[in-house]
């Protein structure tokens, strides 16, 4: 009776979604860096396009 119990109560658990693990610290700090980086050529990138399109400075 308790073996039926115990395994009637493993199968009602919610189960974990099977995806990838977590990213461990190191992972994060180099994702966020990249992102960072990304970010701020892309704004240099598109204020130098506008910049030159709409004139720059005079």
């Amino acid at each position: 009776e308790a073996a039926a119990e115990n395994e009637a109560k493993a199968e009602a658990a919610p189960k974990r979604p099977v995806g990838r693990p977590r990213d461990t610290l190191m992972e994060t700090v180099a994702k966020t860096a990249a992102r960072t980086v990304g970010s701020e050529l892309g704004r240099r990138l598109i204020r130098g396009v506008l910049g030159s399109l709409l004139g720059g400075r005079k």
